[in-house]
């Protein structure tokens, strides 16, 4: 089981970095401040022209700092941030490779940390769509930021994109977003995209620069429209540090708010309920425009990646139907987002596979991302197909290049497929499939979008509220089981036993349906 102490073997520069952004969090959670000396040291270190020692500093900031903070979900941590990040931001900007950004930020007169502070202080405060956001308005094109990361688009800004596509009928919806939302979501014919790449892996000054790019496209999108005629809709996204910096020129300017920005307060929004991201979501936007809308996380997939996947499923089944006389197909996915603590263990990931399949379901398996998960889908590949069991279960893998031929094979023999490739491919197979297991990732709100049956196997939550707000949510059946890695350790017998009785249970009903 993964405990904080054997995570990874820290070089010096890194353990540092993570001491400074342990120090700094723990100063909230004590006396509900932060500690400003930390911070400094570590913008310091983030703006190093050492690459190593940048990038060990933005890993401890974002992981060990802002997650946290904003994975509470509780309005004071919302107002730590801004104050903590708004420093790192002005250090940044005072640096040498801060010019870009700092003549940006001075074209929009946020000249020091305090005006940042009090511009994503300003914005907390805006209730509503101030009534010329909504029906009525002859609007001609809407902007809506991307939040990153896979899941998060799907939970969060899928239901933001429906519900504009219904207020605005006529206006040209635009995702701006990273390569990964066009294969979500590519097969609306509803949207447009701009890709702004945004390093996750970056240094600081690498990620902040995607802001400045972000500003560039935004203008160039709104250059030849009337400010009534336009609408920038941020879902809480990290391009912009969680709303901290602005993105057109009358968005924000001492108290006044333009009509055409709307910023959704993930963090703190509906704070008393204990209801998922994507409810809340559709609640404030109910709230701004006025009217109730019922709205589910979304994608829209592209012709290719679904035809590709319900024809890989079909041969599967075909496959298992004469081989055995089922034909369930559970997908899966280890992934943690180089977070281990949402990891159970090596043996809980290689039993669920091997126990899956013996029980008659062939299964897809997601080969992940990075050197790690690459690794233990290897051993997870090896254990199921290993010579002394009985009947020996066969493994096919495929990627990009092996695609179109096996789509037009007639011939599969596998019981485990296992997919190297694109996000678009995987949320069709995971859409084809009967069952998806995983992490806390991106794949149970895909299946929660896609309305196939989902086990959340929720461990690494910083809080009980961020367990609340991340749970997937969509038409299909979700089960979600909650394993605190954090607090104490699991035990991984008894949670592969729990992920099993649900798998048979939830199989099962689809067999009598």
């Amino acid at each position: 089981m993964n405990t904080r102490s054997d995570i990874e073997n820290l070089s010096p520069v890194e353990s540092r970095a993570s001491s400074l952004a342990a120090r700094a969090l723990a100063r909230f959670r004590e006396a509900g401040d932060y500690s400003r000396e930390s911070v400094k040291t570590l913008a310091e270190m983030a703006v190093s022209k050492d690459e190593a020692t940048a990038k060990a500093a933005a890993r401890a900031i974002f992981t060990l700092l802002v997650e946290p903070l904003a994975d509470s979900f509780d309005p004071r941590a919302v107002s730590i941030y801004n104050r903590l990040f708004a420093q790192l931001i002005d250090c940044c900007r005072r640096s040498d490779a801060g010019r870009e950004l700092a003549g940006e930020l001075a074209s929009f007169r946020l000249f020091d940390e305090r005006d940042l502070f009090n511009r994503a202080e300003r914005l907390r405060t805006v209730k509503g769509f101030h009534g010329s956001a909504g029906r009525g308005r002859k609007m001609r094109r809407v902007i809506v930021l991307s939040r990153v990361t896979v899941g998060a688009d799907v939970a969060v800004t899928s239901v933001i994109v429906e519900r504009l596509k219904r207020e605005f009928p006529e206006a040209e919806i635009v995702l701006a977003g990273a390569r990964k939302a066009v294969e979500l979501f590519g097969g609306d014919s509803r949207l447009s995209f701009k890709e702004i790449d945004y390093r996750r892996a970056g240094t600081l000054i690498e990620r902040l620069v995607s802001w400045t790019k972000l500003v560039r496209t935004t203008r160039e999108l709104t250059r030849d429209l009337k400010p009534d005629e336009y609408l920038i809709v941020d879902p809480d996204s990290r391009l912009t540090q969680l709303g901290l910096l602005p993105l057109a020129d009358n968005c924000l300017a001492d108290n006044y708010l333009a009509d055409n920005y709307l910023f959704f307060p993930s963090r703190e929004y509906g704070y008393e309920t204990q209801q998922p991201l994507s409810r809340l979501a559709a609640a404030w936007l109910d709230e701004g425009f006025g009217a109730q809308e019922l709205l589910f996380p979304r994608i829209s997939l592209t012709s290719f990646d679904r035809d590709a996947a319900r024809a890989l499923v079909n041969l599967m089944r075909e496959h298992r139907m004469r081989q055995q006389g089922t034909h369930a197909v559970v997908a899966i996915n280890f992934g943690v987002g180089e977070n281990p603590l949402k990891r159970i263990d090596d043996e809980f990931e290689k039993s669920l596979v091997a126990r899956l399949i013996e029980e008659g379901a062939s299964v897809i398996l997601d080969k992940g991302a990075g050197e790690d998960e690459t690794r233990r889908a290897d051993a997870v590949i090896a254990h199921a197909t290993q010579l002394n069991r009985e009947p020996r279960t066969r493994a096919l893998e495929i990627d990009e290049a092996s695609l179109p031929e096996l789509m037009s094979s007639d011939c599969f023999d596998a019981e485990l497929l296992v997919w190297s490739g694109r996000v678009g491919v995987l949320a069709a197979l995971i859409a084809e499939s009967d069952l998806y297991i995983g992490y806390d990732s991106a794949g149970q709100h895909i299946a929660a979008a896609a309305g196939v049956a989902c086990i959340d196997v929720f461990a690494g939550f910083s809080s009980p509220r961020m367990l609340e707000r991340w749970r997937p949510a969509g038409p299909g059946q979700t089960r979600v089981i909650a394993v605190d890695t954090i607090n104490k350790s699991a035990d991984a017998h008894a949670i592969l036993s729990e992920t099993m009785r649900h798998a048979r249970e939830i199989l099962r009903s689809l067999v009598r349906s």
